[in-house]
C-alpha cells in the first residue's frame, strides 16, 4: 500500500463514528468489552424471559441471537461469569464470550478477520458494550454519513507554540534555547445538514428515549464524556480540470481517541439550520500499552476504498 503524492482533496466523501470499549480502547472483532462486576438486565427481558442481540463484523451478514435470561438467578444483579454462560448459549455463530483477564470485563471475540465489530440491542446496551450504561446507547454501533449529510469539516490542529528561553548576561549577551512547537492533537468540527440524535447521544451522551422520541442532554454535573473513534474520507484529484466522477483516489483520516459535544444550533429567519459537532482528539493508548498519535493519514486507491464498503457498515 504505497503513498499517493501529487493529489489535492476535494470536499468530503463522508465520515463514520463508533464508541470505544469501556476501558478506552478501540473495539475489534477479537476484543470488544462489556461490563465489569455486575449488570442490571431486568429492563430488557421479554415476556418469555429472553432478550434479542445482534452482531456483525464489517459489512458481513447480521447474526441475530436470543439470550435466555432464565438461566440467570437474579437478572438485576448479573455477574460477568453468568453473562458469559448465557451469551455463549445464545447461538451467535462464530462469537465466543469470556472474562477479560486484564480488565475483568465481559469480553467478546469473533472468529476470522475483520476490522469493525458491532453488537447491539437493548440487552447489548445493558451489558455496557459501547459505554452504554453510563452514557446511553444500545451497544456498539457504527454511524456512517456517506449520503451527502455532511456540509463541512474544519480541522484545526492543537499546537503548543514554540518557546524561546533566554539568559542575558550583565553586558547584554543573549544565550537562547529554542523549544520547537509540538502537536497536542486536533479539534475537528463536523457540520451536518440534518439532526441525528443517535450521533448526538454517541458523541456527548445524555438520555435518548427511543420509544418516547425524547432526548435530554447531559446534566451540568455530568462533565465526563464518552470516548469514540472516527474516520473521515475525502476524494482526491490530480492536476488539471476534472469531472467530479474522475476520482484519483481517497484520503482517509483516522481520529483514534475523541470526545465531543454538540455546537450551537440557532433557529434563524429564512435559513436552514446546520448541526455542528465539536470534537477534541488526543493521543491514544491501546490495550497493549502502546501509544499512538492523535490521528493517522492514509491515501487509498479506488480499489482499496471500495473494499472498505463504507456505505454498508451501518445497521
Amino acid at each position: 500500500m504505497a503513498v499517493i503524492n501529487g493529489m489535492g482533496r476535494w470536499a468530503t466523501e463522508g465520515a463514520r463514528f463508533q464508541r470505544h470499549n469501556g476501558d478506552g480502547t478501540i473495539p475489534t472483532p477479537s476484543r470488544f468489552l462489556g461490563f465489569a462486576n455486575y449488570a442490571d438486565l431486568s429492563g430488557v427481558e421479554t415476556a418469555a424471559g429472553a432478550a434479542p442481540i445482534n452482531f456483525r463484523v464489517d459489512s458481513g451478514p447480521i447474526i441475530a441471537g436470543s439470550v435466555d435470561l432464565a438461566l440467570i438467578d437474579d437478572v438485576s444483579h448479573v455477574t460477568v461469569d453468568e453473562a458469559v454462560e448465557a451469551l455463549n448459549a445464545a447461538g451467535l455463530s462464530g462469537v465466543t464470550f469470556s472474562k477479560d483477564p486484564a480488565t475483568t470485563r465481559l469480553k467478546g471475540s469473533a472468529a476470522g478477520g475483520g476490522r469493525i465489530v458491532q453488537i447491539w440491542s437493548p440487552l447489548a446496551g445493558a451489558l455496557d458494550f459501547g459505554q452504554s450504561v453510563r452514557h446511553g446507547g444500545e451497544g456498539l454501533k457504527v454511524l456512517s454519513f456517506f449520503s451527502d449529510e455532511l456540509i463541512s469539516i474544519t480541522m484545526p490542529k492543537d499546537v503548543k507554540d514554540r518557546e524561546e528561553i533566554d539568559l542575558e548576561s550583565a553586558k547584554g549577551t543573549i544565550k537562547r534555547m529554542i523549544i520547537g512547537a509540538t502537536y497536542l492533537g486536533m479539534s475537528p468540527v463536523i457540520t451536518l445538514n440534518q439532526k441525528n440524535y443517535d450521533l448526538v447521544e454517541m458523541v456527548q451522551g445524555g438520555k435518548l428515549d427511543r420509544a418516547a422520541g425524547t432526548y435530554n442532554p447531559p446534566k451540568p454535573n455530568e462533565s465526563e464524556h464518552p470516548s469514540f473513534w472516527y474516520e473521515i474520507f475525502s476524494a482526491i484529484y490530480g492536476e488539471g480540470s476534472h469531472n467530479m466522477g474522475n476520482v484519483g483516489g481517497y484520503e482517509r483520516l483516522l481520529l483514534r481517541n475523541a470526545i465531543g459535544i454538540e455546537g450551537d444550533t440557532p433557529i434563524d429567519t429564512k435559513a436552514w439550520t446546520t448541526y455542528p459537532m465539536q470534537t477534541t482528539c488526543t493521543g491514544y493508548t491501546d490495550e497493549n500499552g502502546v501509544t499512538h498519535t492523535a490521528w493517522e493519514e492514509q491515501t487509498l486507491t479506488l480499489e482499496q476504498f471500495d473494499a472498505l464498503r463504507v456505505n454498508r457498515i451501518s445497521v
